[in-house]
C-alpha cells in the first residue's frame, strides 16, 4: 500500500496529493514484540499502518499492562493527540505482529490540511470515530460482569468502524479488560443459547432482547 493510498486521503485534491508526497515520509517495518515507540517520546509524526498491527499499552502503578488500543493495516494515529495538543506519547506502542509502518511529519501534515476542506473532513471524521470507539468501550467497561461488557459490545458492533474491529479473542478480550478464557466461555455460551451466530470473529445477533435484559 502506498501512502496515498490510505483511506484518510479519498478524494483529496491533486494539489494536497503532490504537497503530500514532497514531505519527509518514512517507513520501518517491526517484528511482533518490538517496540516501535516509548512513553514520553516527542508528538512529531502520525503513523500509517501499512500492514500488521500495533498496540499501545499503559501501565498501573503495579506495572501491570492494559493495552489500550489497538490500531491495524489501513489505520493511522495519533491525530487525537496531536490536535489536542500532547506533545509527548502517553504510552509505549509495540507490534503485535510483523508490521510495516509509514511516518508522516505532523506539523507539515497540518499545513496541507489547512488548505484542504476535503482532507480537514477525513480528519474530523477519523478523530470523531475514534472517540466514539474510545467512548464505547468505557461504556462497556462500566459493567462488572464479562457477560453484560460482551453483550453491549455485540449490541453496539454496528458503530465500530471496520478497521477497529478486533480480529482475535485476545484482541477483544483487550480491549474489554477482561482475560480471554472468560470471554471465550461467554461467547460459547451465547451460541449455544443461539443469541449469536459466530464465525472466526465474524458475530452476527440472533436475539437482540437476551442481550439487553442481561445489561438492563
Amino acid at each position: 500500500m502506498k501512502i496515498l493510498d490510505f483511506k484518510l486521503f479519498d478524494n483529496i485534491s491533486d494539489r494536497s496529493k503532490r504537497e503530500l508526497l514532497k514531505l519527509d515520509v518514512f517507513s520501518k517495518n517491526y517484528e511482533s514484540g518490538e517496540k516501535v515507540l516509548s512513553k514520553e517520546e516527542d508528538l512529531s509524526y502520525a503513523m500509517f499502518i501499512d500492514k500488521g498491527c500495533l498496540k499501545a499499552c499503559e501501565y498501573t502503578i503495579n506495572g501491570k499492562e492494559i493495552v489500550s488500543s489497538y490500531y491495524f493495516a489501513g489505520d493511522a494515529f495519533p491525530f487525537y493527540l496531536y490536535f489536542g495538543h500532547t506533545k509527548k506519547f502517553p504510552y509505549d506502542v509495540y507490534a503485535t505482529k510483523k508490521t510495516k509502518v509509514y511516518f508522516l511529519p505532523l506539523k507539515e501534515f497540518e499545513k496541507i490540511m489547512d488548505s484542504d476542506i476535503v482532507l480537514t473532513k477525513n480528519i474530523l471524521k477519523f478523530v470523531a470515530e475514534y472517540t466514539c470507539f474510545n467512548k464505547l468501550v468505557i461504556r462497556a467497561t462500566q459493567y462488572s460482569k464479562v457477560s453484560q461488557r460482551l453483550a453491549y459490545w455485540i449490541l453496539h458492533l454496528q458503530e465500530v468502524d471496520y478497521l477497529k474491529l478486533p480480529t482475535s479473542q485476545t484482541m477483544l478480550a483487550d480491549i474489554l479488560r477482561v482475560n480471554r478464557p472468560s470471554l471465550n466461555q461467554e461467547l460459547k455460551k451465547f451460541a449455544e443459547d443461539k443469541v449469536i451466530y459466530i464465525e472466526g470473529m465474524e458475530i452476527r445477533v440472533l436475539d437482540r432482547d437476551y442481550l439487553l435484559k442481561i445489561i438492563d
